[in-house]
């Protein structure tokens, strides 16, 4: 399996590792959450595509919206020291306030959010 499930007391999230390509493997993501009964999910910047962060490619939007359809509280970390230029800049910032979907900065920072919803 392309993922692995976190417990962190009475709660369970699955961290993903399979290299993601395209927003319509959001359904795989949905169905290993609902198989191993979680309802968070954490995302590395590593298995992510580029297009995620090129807003014109609309990636990340239908990505993530698919995502917040099934209620999955969902935490993508980036990668701290990468330029990711304006346009995801601003973005991020958006994204860092939302209630079913967040970007991090760090893993630690991401799994306490999850814990904490």
């Amino acid at each position: 399996m392309a993922y692995q499930v976190l417990v962190s007391g009475e709660h369970r999230a699955l961290e993903w590792r399979g290299e993601l390509s395209d927003a319509s493997q959001a359904v795989e993501l949905v169905s290993a959450c609902i198989g191993e009964d979680c309802a968070r999910l954490l995302i590395s910047h590593e298995v992510l595509p580029a297009s995620f962060f090129q807003l014109s490619s609309r990636f990340a939007g239908e990505f993530l919206q698919k995502l917040q359809n099934y209620r999955l509280q969902t935490a993508v970390v980036i990668d701290a020291e990468r330029d990711y230029g304006e346009r995801f800049g601003e973005y991020l910032r958006e994204a860092r306030r939302g209630r079913f979907s967040r970007l991090f900065l760090s893993r630690e920072e991401a799994l306490d959010w999850l814990a904490a919803r």
